[in-house]
């Protein structure tokens, strides 16, 4: 049978319709601030460390708090956890309004720590709910949906939110970003998650959420496929928060346009999001949704990214470094979008806020160390960001090798998710 049809998910699927119609808002003001940053610290401290230290906060929270994420998107119900989260994330872009000069910078790092401490609550609650929105046959599809969509809306919001920080001023590119939160947070309201809760004994331990969350990190230690696949996005993050801060340092100052670095990034991101659009799709067309091909293109993905990288820190021009930044995520997106789909059928509905929590939480660690090293590096050496970008596509072949030699887990069992409505 082949993979179900994405409007027949959407169609079929209002709760999860809803949740995605969330992302769609959302996603793309994200893109906006996240733009709208690089031009605030590279005009205020020219500095690659800086923008280093920013990414480096942005993915910290879900390192720090991704255990008790997990907890929370297991223990409450998960529709409520993404409508706070949305709400505390528009009041917080809204105050990256009061950087004015050089000396409200220490600000940016505050605030985004403070809007990536809800993304870190986010992330797994969303994750979770949409395998129990959907029929077990739908969740590759699903996950795909989730991901190109996140793909479709960088691309989007990078041409836009470049165009809009150039043309009109960061301050509207938050503002947007602000207003997006809040139409996501009117959809998942209106989405009837279903919530099933495992009774707990009325002890200490069960109340502060200290047994979910041993049974959590008991889950992953005792099986090797759920470990494995949790490595996936790992082994990417390891060089991968380096090169997201080398598509910045490259767009600002080789591939600028016109003399803007912001539409150089725009440019950049929005052929990112193109690739990783198209990535799982072709996939699909070739391979359908088998845990073994998941397996087997997730594999070949590490060798097709590392490549594309080599050729983007060698291109010679902006278009064919987008074309080459497009075809590398290609490869990345598979990677998210496969492994993702590969927790959900590993994990039972009751247990997957927790295992997504850990996934996030080493992913996201390993992206902030990268780019601030990638930063102090850029600052310290004669490398330059070509050079770097180069030495990222080999430890992606390192780190790529390494989850081969983990062997090859047992054949996930697919597991029936609760009654999608």
């Amino acid at each position: 049978m082949g993979p179900s049809g994405y409007l027949e998910v959407l169609k079929r699927r209002p709760a999860y319709r809803r949740l995605w119609l969330g992302s769609v808002v959302s996603l793309a003001g994200d893109w906006f601030t996240l733009i709208a940053l690089y031009s605030l610290l590279n005009e205020y401290s020219g500095k690659g460390e800086a923008i280093g230290a920013m990414l480096f906060i942005r993915f910290l929270p879900a390192a720090l708090l991704g255990p008790v994420a997990g907890v929370v998107a297991d223990r409450l119900p998960r529709r409520l956890v993404l409508m706070a989260c949305d709400l505390v994330r528009a009041l917080v872009v809204l105050g990256f309004l009061f950087v004015n000069d050089a000396g409200d910078v220490w600000l940016v790092y505050v605030l985004t720590f403070l809007q990536m401490t809800a993304a870190a609550f986010f992330d797994p609650a969303e994750q979770a709910a949409i395998a129990s929105t959907v029929e077990p046959g739908e969740i590759v599809t699903a996950n795909t949906l989730q991901g190109i969509t996140w793909s479709a809306m960088l691309g989007f919001g990078a041409i836009a939110g470049g165009a809009t920080t150039a043309l009109v001023g960061r301050d509207a590119a938050f503002v947007i970003n602000a207003l997006t939160y809040v139409v996501s947070a009117l959809f998942i309201r209106g989405a009837a998650v279903p919530f099933l809760r495992k009774p707990r004994k009325a002890t200490f331990r069960a109340a502060i959420g200290l047994d979910d969350l041993l049974e959590g990190v008991a889950r992953v230690r005792s099986d090797a496929s759920v470990r494995r696949t949790i490595f996936v996005k790992t082994a990417w993050a390891i060089p991968g928060g380096g090169a997201l801060l080398l598509y910045a340092a490259l767009g600002e100052k080789v591939f600028a346009v016109g003399g803007r670095g912001e539409l150089g990034i725009g440019v950049l991101l929005a052929m990112r999001g193109l690739g990783a659009f198209f990535g799982p799709l072709v996939a699909r067309r070739f391979g359908g949704d088998s845990p073994a091909f998941l397996e087997r293109a997730i594999g070949l993905s590490f060798l097709v990214t590392a490549f594309f990288w080599l050729g983007f820190a060698l291109s010679p021009s902006l278009p064919v470094a987008a074309l080459m930044l497009a075809c590398a995520h290609t490869g990345i997106s598979v990677q998210w979008v496969f492994s993702s789909s590969l927790i959900t059928l590993q994990v039972e509905d009751g247990m997957r806020g927790r295992i997504f929590s850990v996934d996030f939480m080493s992913s996201m660690l390993m992206l902030g160390v990268s780019s601030w090293v990638t930063g102090k590096v850029l600052d310290a050496t004669e490398l330059g960001p070509r050079g770097l970008m180069a030495c990222l596509s080999g430890v992606l072949l390192l780190t790529g090798l390494v989850w081969w030699l983990l062997g090859r887990p047992t054949r996930p069992v697919l597991v029936q998710p609760s009654k999608p409505v």
